[in-house]
């Protein structure tokens, strides 16, 4: 009987320090995400490379940026998420385009859902650090907050200095809240402890121009400021991401 004690109590205490083992993160991997900028699936190429948006305009692409906030995986019985998820991707600089969320723990993923652009609460609480830094080229000002995504070019048909064209989406306050939800099937992720699962997504610049609202440039071509205008990219961009691969 106190021999068959002992082994219940060394099982119970196995399975304690397997539960501590698992609460202290070490049950746990890292997900990469990898960011590929390209207009209608080609690689994006700023400043040099033209292209052709849905309406038929040529263009130039010279700037492409844009928050992703609020990264979650979630699956059968798994779920995890990123604090202080405040993301910003520029296709100009490659070390922004590769996300990593540590302490994941390990399970299948098979749902990415993140924000385009700043919560509220990043708006509400002013001028941040990091990411969010003013210095960024982000910010605009209290009471109109983030730029939540930027697109720049050129293009011949804009009656505007040097043909440019400037598409600065922001606004956080209802009815012009600029920020959308993108929710995406990845397939199965499988998270591992102690390894690194890597997730490609694209993001297409070409969705700016075109569902629901076909953008003419040489009627539409500048948008700064929250309003009707910034809604229709905001609403055009929504679906501008996609996943490519797994690893």
């Amino acid at each position: 009987m106190q021999h068959s004690m002992k082994k219940i109590l060394t099982f119970i205490l196995l399975l304690t320090q397997s539960t501590v083992f698992a609460q202290n993160g070490n049950n746990t991997g890292t997900v990469k995400i990898v960011v590929q900028t390209v207009f209608d699936n080609e690689p994006l190429k700023l400043e040099t490379k033209k292209y052709v948006n849905a309406h038929g305009d040529s263009l130039y692409i010279d700037e492409f940026r844009f928050y992703i906030s609020g990264i979650k995986f979630s699956g059968s019985g798994a779920a995890a998420s990123e604090k202080e998820s405040y993301h910003l991707i520029d296709a100009g600089e490659a070390s922004t385009q590769t996300i990593y969320m540590k302490n994941i723990p390990a399970g299948n993923y098979t749902q990415l859902n993140f924000m385009i652009g700043v919560d509220s609460t990043a708006n509400t609480n002013g001028a941040n650090g990091g990411d969010l830094d003013p210095v960024k080229g982000m910010y605009w000002a209290w009471n109109t907050g983030y730029i939540m995504a930027k697109l720049q070019g050129r293009s011949s048909v804009c009656k505007t200095l040097h043909h440019a064209f400037e598409f600065h989406i922001g606004g956080y306050l209802p009815p012009f809240n600029a920020a959308r939800n993108v929710n995406l099937e990845t397939g199965v992720l499988t998270v591992e402890a102690g390894k690194e699962s890597v997730v490609y997504l694209k993001a297409d610049a070409a969705e700016w121009f075109k569902d629901p609202e076909t953008i003419d440039l040489s009627k539409m071509n500048e948008v700064n400021m929250p309003g009707k205008d910034a809604m229709k990219i905001a609403d055009n961009y929504k679906d501008m991401f996609s996943v490519t691969r797994l690893e």
